[in-house]
């Protein structure tokens, strides 16, 4: 049940990134899928994994994020078709609980693959790929950086209009 919890908001998550018009909803969805799949990484087993994905993916999200806003902020901010998407998403959870209910029965969590690899990845990642992980973090800096830079001077500019 808590699966089917955790693929219902990665379900929400990504349709409201679809269906948003303003970016503050796609944010918000970014938000739920992101959320949503760590959570289920969590639930695996696999927290440390959940952990960093939460931040690096959360980290380059806001970046696209502020820059959208910066570019394109909207008094009264509307999400196309919201009933739309409630009725969507409901006729998909019903659909899967429907015919995927009673084949599950936690079988996914059985499989005996996940026990284990999270040590291994904070191992590896600290040990050998701590270059990487400082390299990926300059990166997101530098992104957030040039985003601001070029949102500076976009309300003083035709920029805005865009």
């Amino acid at each position: 049940m808590v699966l089917y919890f955790g693929l219902v908001v990665i379900l929400l998550g990504s349709t409201f990134v679809f269906y948003s018009l303003s970016p503050y909803y796609g944010a918000l969805g970014l938000v739920l899928v992101a959320g949503g799949g760590c959570f289920l990484l969590g639930f695996l087993g696999l927290s440390f994994i959940a952990l960093v994905l939460l931040l690096i993916y959360l980290g380059g999200m806001m970046v696209v994020f502020i820059y959208s806003t910066a570019l394109s902020a909207e008094r009264y901010p509307v999400v196309s078709g919201a009933g739309e998407i409630l009725l969507l998403s409901g006729l998909m959870v019903f659909w899967v609980f429907f015919n995927f209910g009673s084949g599950v029965n936690g079988s996914l969590l059985s499989w005996g693959v996940f026990e284990g690899l999270d040590l291994i990845g904070s191992g590896q990642l600290f040990s050998f790929m701590g270059m990487y992980l400082l390299v990926v973090g300059g990166m997101l800096l530098i992104a957030l950086i040039v985003a601001l830079v070029i949102t500076y001077g976009s309300s003083f500019s035709v920029l805005k209009a865009l």
